[in-house]
């Protein structure tokens, strides 16, 4: 009986369980937002953490499995987070996925929003978090290269300096204005070093004519929307971000030392003529050679002075304050933010300040009626360092005493003549003065009406008002300023207001498969320019410098000068989506502008674009997506425009002038076509680009890798060029719309999260692009208008020089130098006539890099981070004339002075191996061109590529329960080094200085430790 008994208990167990195994689920997959059902969603089976089955949703988003009480049931959908649901009673589930983050962002774009998943276009997003990663004084440094195509090069290393900024490369030949801002809906003027990095919310990059083309006329560089902060609904925070740290110097250049640079100098002069001076090391040649203060520390032992430490501060401080209230509660919204800034210079004398606020203001008057505003204020003081100070303390005589018996900055004067021989840098860093300050307001005022659902009406009017002040005076102790100057000052105003006004219509309509968005749009902006300068010298007294300008007794400088334009546009855009994955957007924007003559005001900009997301797709398996988490393909074709051409070129300029009467008495008049002698030419047309641009989005393993790729062409045609006109017209040059050329490139970004876990994260990413850019055509019959401009070559970064041939040896043939000597620079005969001319210079460089990108790693232990930032770029070179100056001893080249270490392996009969030549003052040894003048040679062309560091960020993130003991929302402490490390064998001061900029090495490099801390209340 009990065997029997104990048969049915196990028998039943077995149904029972059998039973549960075989229990049929049922469901459906839908969008937690709209709805709407996802086909073909993956479904996994999970029991003790290991998969046991997976099959696929049909296309109504429905499907069926078996399980069991208990198992975990796994919802996947490209585009989606998954979701886990463990099984209970129930057998009939709905299932509600989340976009993905990275899909279901929602990115700004021209005049509207859109989500990632639907662009259609090459639009790249900087977040606020990657710009608060670093420190800086500049918006335009903070983007850096954090987006592929876009490349930013410093124009100095100074504080307060301004960038250089390319949107894909070069897309004119002279008419060059970098990317047009958009802050808020207001176009910005010049730089965007005035806006707080703290404030922004996100920053778009338009890179195509399908993302720039709507704004038609001003779009041939690119477009750059920046987004501030706005108070989030139902939310009130306080947030304070504070840093302070302090700069180290990181020479660039190493100079000789008191011993070594007095050897170099005896040898420098004994080269021309040994018997003028003696027999070299002698009193009697020393005498000749060296003044009395430098006698005097060869007889103390060749006692060495440090001219470059004597104007640096050895740690100079930085320090920033930023304060933001933001209160979201209600119908009215509120975002006000204050930012203090100051940054000490690493030469005396030098620094940068800034004092900013920020001001928004959103009301909703009605449900259907919205108002706004934003305004921000910006004051910002630049003590600049003097052009010449610092490469004056790099060549100065080490054997030279810096300050005299009483601490004063010594200068040397000649007692038979009391004029000075040598002027001190100290003197010129601490007593003259270049003081740059400037007021800018930016605000934005705006009305949203909506009559009817889906239909919007917007109207905002935006202005940009620049006021920059920059104040020069040069004492009578620096060398500008001593007499017969006697005082030199310069007073330099600009004035710049930008009014822009737009006005929208937006209309929205969804209708089963189908989604239409509709814009319009009018606007009138209008922009001027006021500048004047004046200058003067003989001043009565150095003690009011250049707030006396009045009291200068001889005027240098008294002009004033006006540029205005005005643009009107009418714009259109059409977004049509079926079944959420063909997507087709089409743009028209038509500009009229006053920059133009009457027959050509106006041009007409059309753009189209496509997208294809094919992981929507339906024959897109179940088991491809349980890899493929993301697939889209894109495409556009476009046209944009360029209108930034010169005030004077349709309008013939005069400016007054003066000219001679009776022979000897002058008269005033004008100077038609001004003193650039351009004949105004009212025919002008815009400058066009053909934009293409096809690109791919795909990612993989639920987005742990994600890929951006595009690539693109650029035809630019109409370009503007001076036209050399014949000297019987009274005119030099008049602008024409005859040049091409053709921009090709690829942008790449790639996103990886190579670890993931509960307590460990790692993510990495990074950008890549390169691109190639060639004039196609100039004038008519002409393929060159210089060594430097010609077809086939890019229009800009090209360095043409002779070629550097080594140096002369004893024994060599100097028929290509006859006056030559063993140790003289030996130029290459390129075309082997057997002589030096200017036909013998070839392209031996150019700035424009192979390929340059971004290296970005993140690393998460709980909450310890470390985040390291670099950038880097290959294949480009730089024209070092500073590191070729401070090398040769030589006066062809303006070097009298201290050489860098390497300049004192120079060439000796003894010391032959080397490409340094022989050190000699008077200018003879590089007199190997016509006329006897040196034009240099590529030596000075260094190669620049570069890897650079640009931070190292370790932060910590407190426990919250200690936060809530506190009552404290977040708080962030951190430890920072920028640009702590730079790998590059190019020689000068930084490699990343944009190319034009290169030559003025005027400041510097250095490294900055900092501490700081982020606080949310």
């Amino acid at each position: 009986m009990r065997k029997l008994l104990l048969f049915v208990v196990l028998f039943s167990a077995g149904l029972i369980s059998a039973y549960a195994q075989q229990r049929k689920i049922t469901g459906t997959v839908k969008d937690s937002q709209s709805g709407q059902t996802l086909p073909f969603a993956t479904i996994s089976i999970i029991s003790n953490g290991k998969t046991i089955s997976k099959s696929a949703a049909d296309q109504a988003g429905k499907f069926s499995v078996d399980a069991e009480t208990g198992m975990i049931i796994q919802v996947s959908f490209a585009g989606y987070e998954p979701a886990r649901i463990t099984l209970a009673a129930s057998s009939d589930l709905t299932v509600s996925l989340k976009s993905n983050t990275n899909l279901s962002e929602v990115v700004v774009i021209a005049y509207g929003r859109e989500k990632r998943k639907d662009l259609t276009s090459a639009v790249t997003t900087v977040t606020a978090q990657q710009l608060s990663e670093a420190p800086s004084t500049n918006l335009a440094t903070a983007l850096g290269s954090r987006a592929p195509g876009l490349e930013v090069h410093a124009t100095s290393t100074q504080p307060g300096s301004g960038a250089s900024v390319n949107v894909r490369g070069l897309n004119s030949i002279s008419q060059l204005q970098g990317p047009l801002y958009i802050v808020d809906g207001v176009a910005l003027v010049g730089d965007i070093r005035n806006i707080n990095p703290n404030d922004i919310e996100s920053v778009e990059i338009l890179k195509d004519a399908a993302a720039a083309g709507i704004y038609g006329s001003r779009a041939a560089e690119g477009v750059i929307l920046i987004t501030t902060k706005k108070p989030k609904a139902g939310a009130t925070n306080v947030n304070f971000d504070m840093y302070a740290g302090i700069q180290h110097n990181n020479p660039a250049y190493q100079m000789l030392g008191a011993h070594d640079y007095a050897t170099l100098k005896r040898l420098a002069y004994q080269d021309a003529d040994p018997g003028t001076f003696g027999q070299p090391g002698t009193m009697t040649a020393d005498a000749k050679i060296f003044n009395a203060n430098e006698l005097q520390s060869i007889a103390d032992g060749y006692t060495g002075y440090d001219w470059q430490k004597a104007i640096l501060h050895n740690n100079a401080l930085t320090q920033n304050y930023t304060l933001s209230v933001a209160n979201g509660t209600g119908s009215n919204k509120v975002y006000f933010s204050g930012q203090y800034q100051n940054q000490d210079g690493i030469l005396i004398n030098t620094g940068y300040k800034k004092y900013s606020g920020y001001l928004s203001d959103e009301t909703a008057i009605r449900s259907f009626l919205k108002l706004g505003g934003s305004m921000n204020f910006t004051h910002d003081i630049t003590h600049n360092a003097m052009p010449n100070e610092y490469q004056q303390s790099l060549t100065q005589s080490p054997l030279q005493p810096i300050y005299d018996s009483s601490g004063q900055p010594l200068i040397t004067v000649d007692n038979s003549t009391g004029v000075p021989t040598i002027f001190n840098p100290v003197t010129l860093a601490l007593n003259a003065i270049d003081l740059y300050t400037t007021n800018r307001t930016n605000a934005n005022l705006f009305v949203e009406f909506t009559p009817v659902k889906n239909l919007m009406f917007r109207s905002s009017i935006g202005a940009d008002i620049y006021q920059a002040e920059e104040d020069k005076y040069w004492p009578r102790t620096t060398g500008p300023g001593y007499a017969p100057t006697n005082g030199l000052g310069e007073i330099y105003n600009t004035r710049a207001t930008d009014v822009l006004w737009e006005n929208t219509a937006t209309y929205n309509l969804t209708k089963g498969n189908h989604d239409l968005s509709l814009l319009g749009g009018f606007t009138f902006e209008r922009h001027e320019n006021t500048a004047t300068d004046m200058q003067g010298s003989q001043f009565p007294t150095d003690l009011l410098s250049y707030k006396a300008i009045g009291s200068a007794g001889q005027k240098l400088q008294d002009n004033s000068n006006y540029d205005g334009w005005a643009v009107r546009s009418f714009f259109g855009r059409a977004v049509y989506k079926f079944k959420g994955r063909y997507i087709l957007n089409g743009t028209i924007r038509q500009d009229g502008s006053s920059r133009f003559g009457r027959n050509n005001k106006f041009g007409v900009f059309p753009t189209v674009s496509g997208a294809w997301r094919v992981i929507d797709e339906p024959w897109i398996g179940f088991k491809l997506k349980t890899w493929l988490s993301d697939f889209k393909l894109r495409a556009s074709y476009g046209l944009v425009g360029n209108q930034n051409l010169p005030y004077d070129a349709i309008y013939t300029r005069y400016d007054p002038t003066t000219y001679p009467f009776n022979g000897t008495s002058v008269t005033s008049g004008y100077l038609a076509g001004g003193t650039n002698g351009v004949f105004g030419n009212n025919s002008l047309q815009w400058e066009v680009q053909h934009q293409f641009n096809a690109g791919t989005d795909i990612a993989m393993f639920d987005n742990r890798i994600q890929l951006s790729l595009d690539v693109y062409n650029k035809n630019i045609s109409s370009l503007l060029m001076p036209l050399p006109l014949a000297p019987s017209s009274g005119f030099q040059t008049e602008y024409v719309n005859v040049a091409a050329m053709r921009t090709r490139g690829i942008d790449l970004a790639l996103k990886t999260t190579p670890v993931k876990t509960a307590s460990f994260t790692w993510q990495a990413q990074i950008n890549w692009s390169k691109y190639d850019s060639k004039v196609t055509k100039l004038f008519p019959g002409r393929d060159s208008v210089n060594l430097y401009l010609r077809v086939g070559l890019p229009p800009a970064g090209t360095f043409v020089n002779y070629i550097f041939d080594g140096l002369y040896q004893q024994g060599d043939n100097f028929k290509l130098n006859p006056n030559g000597k063993p140790g003289d620079i030996k130029i290459r005969d390129v075309n082997g006539d057997g002589k030096i001319t200017p036909l013998d210079q070839v392209v031996v460089g150019s700035s424009i890099p192979k390929g340059s990108g971004n290296f970005w790693n993140y690393f998460r232990y709980k909450a310890i981070s470390l985040t390291v930032n670099s950038t880097f770029a290959y294949g480009q070179k730089l024209n070092n004339l500073t590191f070729t100056n401070l090398t040769y001893y030589n006066s062809a080249f303006g070097s009298q002075g201290n050489v860098t270490v390497q300049g004192g392996d120079y060439w000796t009969p003894t010391n032959t191996n080397t490409v340094i030549p022989r050190p000699n003052s008077f200018g003879t040894s590089l007199k190997t061109l016509p006329g006897g003048i040196s034009q240099g040679s590529s030596y000075s062309i260094q190669n620049a590529s570069y890897l650079r560091i640009q931070h190292i960020t370790l932060g910590y993130d407190l426990p919250s329960s200690l936060l809530k003991k506190i009552k404290v929302n977040t708080l962030n402490i951190y430890a920072q080094a920028l640009n702590p490390f730079v790998f590059t064998s190019y020689k000068g001061i930084d490699p990343d200085i944009a190319g034009n900029y290169a030559s003025n090495e005027i400041y510097p490099r250095y490294r900055t430790f900092i501490l700081g801390a982020r606080l949310s209340l």
